[in-house]
């Protein structure tokens, strides 16, 4: 049942945990490998997605990976696992395009100020 499980986005054995810190977790600057275009400050945006403990159950995982899935576009999104301190960065596939509805529906799958675009 737990972020291993095959409702959770990325579960599906393509993509492995880039490991911690790799990834960045929410408020974690400068923890992406620099993108190489552009000025030294800029860096791709991502969209982090808080799972909070007790929100890690394989029902609320299938509706953020369907939820991520009908807003597809160019943001890559990781995922940050409150109870282990740990970030995922999911493959491709669920990179998405940003927008209030998206991240409206992600709170309130997830609770309040669980998602961020940074």
């Amino acid at each position: 049942q737990g972020r291993g499980s095959a409702g959770a986005p990325g579960a599906a054995g393509a993509a492995a945990p880039q490991g911690r810190g790799s990834a960045g977790a929410p408020g974690a600057a400068g923890a992406a490998a620099p993108q190489g275009r552009g000025s030294a400050g800029t860096r791709q945006q991502r969209l982090f997605v808080k799972i909070a403990v007790g929100r890690e159950h394989g029902n609320t995982l299938a509706g953020l990976q369907a939820l991520l899935q009908e807003h597809t576009g160019p943001l890559p999104v990781v995922l940050f696992y409150e109870h282990d301190q740990r970030s995922l960065a999911l493959p491709d596939r669920y990179r998405v395009k940003p927008s209030p509805d998206l991240l409206q529906a992600i709170e309130t799958l997830l609770g309040p100020h669980t998602a961020v675009i940074k």
